[in-house]
């Protein structure tokens, strides 16, 4: 009797561990590699973009995008003992890619930031009773008009502290990183929220 109850409790955990590995495989299989499609998809499309810059770094974050996902996939897949992959090799791809995109899309919301301030200051002096010579007046413009990129910028700022310090770039303690971690969640879920917030793809 103790035999048996000991092979049925031995059943039912590995049932249940079975159900939980396939859980996750499904649904990280489904979030990441499903993504990291799209990902890919959306960098085929911004390639035409004219814009050098905007071409650049739009379609090469997606695409860090899309490594980062997949890399995140095997290091799963690898800890579930689904494959044989060194785990930390993954991970560390995965931050890479991750810190890559972060810098990309700084690179891109800067430089429309840039490019935005001098059309508000063209506009500007074609009105001449509401030209504003200050940097402050422009900056308050174009904050008023595209809010979505300030965000974006700060959200990134914020974000790339992680990415950084898990590759030991940086040093920073682990409070600061998480309040880092923090802003940028908080940012991103204020996006969500908000869809006029939310930088558009090109």
């Amino acid at each position: 009797a103790v035999v048996s109850t000991q092979s049925t409790g031995t059943v039912i955990e590995f049932v249940t561990l079975f159900i939980v590995q396939y859980s996750y495989l499904n649904c990280f299989s489904d979030f990441g590699l499903g993504k990291s499609v799209d990902h890919l998809r959306s960098a085929a499309v911004s390639i035409s973009i004219d814009d050098p810059i905007l071409r650049y770094s739009i379609t090469m974050s997606r695409i860090s995008q899309a490594f980062q996902l997949l890399f995140d996939n095997f290091y799963l897949f690898s800890r579930l003992g689904l494959i044989r992959l060194e785990q930390g090799q993954m991970q560390s791809l995965s931050t890479k890619f991750w810190l890559y995109a972060d810098l990309l899309n700084l690179i891109r919301a800067g430089y429309e930031i840039q490019r935005e301030m001098k059309d508000q200051q063209k506009r500007q002096k074609s009105n001449l009773k509401n030209y504003n010579h200050s940097f402050y007046g422009t900056c308050k413009s174009v904050v008023k008009r595209r809010p979505d990129l300030f965000i974006d910028l700060a959200k990134n700022l914020a974000d790339v502290w992680v990415p950084l310090n898990s590759l030991n770039i940086t040093h920073h303690s682990p409070g600061v990183v998480g309040l880092c971690g923090t802003v940028s969640s908080v940012l991103s879920a204020l996006t969500i929220w908000d869809r006029s917030l939310k930088l558009g793809s090109l």
